[in-house]
């Protein structure tokens, strides 16, 4: 059993979960509705809001829609620092060839 995934991408797809949850709290609708609202599946929505799935552009401007909000509302909070993925590369290939 593999633990929990640090990558930038599933970081992202959390924060998005975050997000898609606070959204739909707000107009207290379930899951159901948000994917009649979307056209998307519910099961889709459920696992986007698990942070399972790293979704489309088209799929984050229907999701904004449904819980009527801006696109960048459900985007809010995620940031791409190169810095600090050019230091996280290099430690990793440190890791492997084994030097400090």
């Amino acid at each position: 059993m593999s633990g929990p995934d640090h990558s930038p991408q599933a970081a992202i797809c959390r924060r998005l979960a975050g997000n898609l949850i606070v959204a739909r709290g707000r107009l207290d609708l379930g899951q159901d509705e948000i994917a009649e609202r979307s056209g998307l599946h519910r099961t889709h929505i459920a696992l986007l809001e698990r942070g399972l799935r790293q979704p489309r552009v088209d799929t984050i401007v229907r999701l904004a829609g449904a819980v009527e909000v801006k696109p960048c509302e459900l985007l809010a909070g995620m940031a791409w620092n190169l810095r600090r993925e050019e230091q996280r590369a290099a430690a990793t290939y440190r890791e492997r060839d084994g030097r400090p």
